[in-house]
């Protein structure tokens, strides 16, 4: 009795690029969808009050009644929180968009515990920090410029690592795919994030999510460009003038750095995961933003990267032969 062999055709990744990228493309979509509807910021983003006061209050209406004088004055989105002690810390949390607007708040505040008897006189505020929102302002501007001087050394890096087969894909168009890829890796992470926020009204936007982020983005350029190298090394040994198969090139160096991509992937993600399960506060929201950040830049590495700069550079040969 002959043996009978079954023979499994090869999943194909790159034959099915378009379909990759479509995808990444709808979910990309839907995540900053979530992302902008659910954001909430935090004190840090917004500027916030706190009075520290030497007198015995009743909490539970004294923060009742500072949220309906505020909200009366026109403040949105007003949360109190107070800590009895030794001084009792009056902590007010608003929308505001300018230094003028925490100056004013300030003010009101003190003002209005005078009227309403919870203090006596002005000299039992023994302490008062105040956050403004151009500290965030020009934080945010100075992340802004660092970002923009990384990236474009990114660029002019891969210009000149990859400058050996632009006669077969342009180095432009790898640099564009990994920022592009990149961009796809902090939505995903920020989408869930996003819907986080929808589900838990404590979660916020803070310096944290912000660390997630930058996190993020520094592996997803390294994973790209790791894929993008075995690219390069396989462009150079194998492409030989007319018989070259791009192609098949980019599936087999996909096939090549794969096993590579997801080991690394999966090892960091069971420490997160850990992290996640046995961590509390930040600890948790970080290693949730990160944990969903690594299969996002697991996925795109494979899915997204080489199928996308396999689409671009066809459409750039077949215009060139065109002409």
């Amino acid at each position: 009795m002959k043996a009978i062999k079954v023979r499994f055709k090869r999943f194909a990744i790159i034959r099915r690029s378009r379909m990759w990228v479509a995808i990444g493309v709808a979910l990309m979509i839907a995540s900053w969808a979530i992302f902008f509807s659910s954001a909430r910021y935090s004190e840090e983003f917004t500027g916030w009050v706190s009075l520290g006061i030497e007198w015995n209050v009743d909490t539970q209406t004294l923060e009742s009644w500072i949220v309906w004088y505020l909200s009366d004055n026109n403040y949105e989105d007003v949360k109190v929180s107070i800590e009895e002690g030794n001084p009792t810390v009056i902590k007010i949390h608003t929308k505001v968009t300018n230094d003028e607007m925490v100056a004013t708040l300030s003010k009101q505040t003190q003002q209005y515990l005078l009227d309403s008897k919870a203090i006596t006189s002005i000299n039992q505020i023994v302490q008062q920090t105040v956050t403004w929102p151009s500290v965030w302002s020009y934080m945010q501007k100075a992340a802004l410029t660092a970002l923009i001087v990384w990236l474009l050394f990114i660029i002019v890096y891969m210009m000149f690592s990859f400058a050996a087969i632009r006669n077969y894909i342009s180095p432009a168009i790898l640099a564009f795919v990994t920022i592009g890829t990149m961009v796809f890796d902090i939505s995903i992470p920020s989408g869930a994030y996003g819907l986080w926020m929808h589900i838990n009204s404590t979660i916020q936007i803070d310096t944290i999510f912000i660390i997630a982020i930058l996190t993020t983005m520094w592996y997803s350029i390294n994973d790209t460009i790791v894929i993008f190298d075995r690219i390069r090394e396989n462009l150079q040994h194998k492409a030989t003038g007319k018989d070259v198969s791009h192609g098949k090139i980019f599936e087999d160096s996909l096939r090549q750095t794969m096993r590579r991509s997801i080991g690394t992937s999966v090892s960091t993600l069971l420490v997160v995961i850990a992290m996640f399960m046995f961590g509390s506060g930040v600890i948790k929201w970080f290693s949730f933003a990160i944990g969903i950040g690594i299969i996002a830049w697991s996925y795109s590495s494979i899915f997204i990267a080489a199928p996308l700069a396999y689409i671009i550079s066809g459409k750039i040969r077949k215009s060139n032969k065109n002409h």
